[in-house]
């Protein structure tokens, strides 16, 4: 038996994520495609435009995907620090005139010749490695605020500042979802989680009162009818999406409501357009993807032998799933409209690519577990 066939059978829990991050992309593209041939056609003159520059990031991402299964470990451990101060640093070109580009009256863009996309998804990776990191270290102390709780905090409280900058609320409303949990994994006081959820509640109470959008957007979210025109114009569409797939869908390609009538079809609501053209079936398979991916990934952070591994796990696997609800409640109407991608599904070069890197790390984490090498030493035993 050769190395190649030992490799593709220990790898168990390396294929499921794997065939599961593949499926979640290919449901994306033939829907990005769905939802965006007709506008890339009347503004871009190019129906594949968006088709096409999320092939590329599927492309480039699976080659980043492949080279993180042959770096050493060590490198990834290591890049942790440099990795945030570089994401820190990106964020922090908001306040050189020119560095970033202003859309919809939010300057999340960056307008670099090398650089461009959205470096606020790169630091849901960011985070992710610092908090793994930083709560396994020997001399953390969970049950000390000052010790094991503030400097977790403080990147935290560093990084949201600079993205409410940028006037993006939701991506610090994720970061503190997975830096919760993560703490609360860890072991930290009921005092302090239910002091840090109140100061947060407070905090984006204020940023949402401050902010009149935000105001108009938590107005349609508890009343979308009395705002048809405005504010609650494109939930209102997304429950006409959902109505009009019904079970089985009205078919590939022939969902009305992304022909205009729903904003951002391709990207934060292309959900909609999944459950118009394949119906409650469609949006069942992608819901079921990501409670499996949920699964294996807590099996693998459970499977870890350093504490240091088992964070990361758990957090690379809260990070997707959490972003997965979240556009799934805003989609039907659970939560607040926030411009947050489905994972691995919505158009998008920047979210993918992050997306996929950390599918990579974990997959990678998924064949240094006990479990993985006991059966790959079981499979190297057989003979050929």
């Amino acid at each position: 038996m050769t190395s190649l066939e030992d490799s593709s059978r220990f790898n168990s829990q390396q294929q499921r994520i794997l065939l599961v991050v593949i499926l979640l992309t290919l449901m994306g593209l033939t829907a990005i495609y769905a939802a965006s041939s007709l506008k890339g056609q009347q503004q871009f003159s190019d129906e594949f435009l968006f088709l096409r520059k999320q092939i590329g990031a599927t492309f480039v991402g699976l080659i980043g995907f492949a080279a993180i299964q042959i770096l050493p470990w060590r490198w990834i451990e290591r890049a942790t620090l440099p990795l945030l101060l570089f994401t820190v640093g990106l964020l922090s070109l908001i306040f050189i005139p020119g560095m970033y580009v202003k859309i919809g009256g939010a300057s999340r863009w960056l307008n670099l010749p090398l650089i461009g996309g959205q470096p606020s998804e790169l630091t849901k990776l960011a985070m992710v490695l610092f908090l793994a990191r930083n709560l396994s270290r020997p001399s953390s102390d969970i049950h000390s605020f000052v010790r094991g709780v503030m400097p977790n905090i403080f990147v935290f409280a560093l990084v949201s500042g600079l993205l409410l900058l940028q006037k993006d609320l939701g991506t610090p409303v994720l970061l503190f979802a997975v830096t919760f949990c993560m703490l609360f994994a860890a072991g930290v006081t009921r005092k302090f989680v239910l002091s840090a959820v109140g100061a947060f509640l407070g905090a984006v109470g204020l940023a949402v009162i401050f902010e009149p959008y935000r105001m108009a957007r938590i107005m349609s979210f508890l009343d979308p009818w009395s705002q048809v025109k405005g504010s609650g114009f494109q939930i209102i569409q997304s429950f006409v999406a959902f109505q009009n797939g019904g079970l089985f869908g009205v078919g590939l390609g022939e969902s009305k409501q992304k022909l205009f009538f729903l904003p951002e079809a391709h990207t934060d609501f292309i959900l909609a357009v999944i459950g118009e053209e394949s119906g409650l079936l469609g949006v069942l398979l992608v819901c079921a993807c990501f409670l499996y991916l949920c699964a294996v990934g807590f099996h693998i952070a459970q499977h870890q032998q350093s504490a240091h591994k088992r964070f990361l796990a758990f957090g690379l696997t809260v990070t997707i799933v959490i972003q997965a609800l979240i556009n799934i409640g805003v989609c039907m109407g659970l939560l607040p409209t926030k411009g947050m991608t489905l994972p691995f599904v919505s158009s998008g070069s920047s979210s993918l690519l992050v997306f996929l890197m950390i599918s990579a790390i974990l997959t990678k984490l998924a064949g240094m577990s006990p479990a993985s090498l006991e059966e790959k030493a079981g499979h190297a035993e057989r003979p050929a």
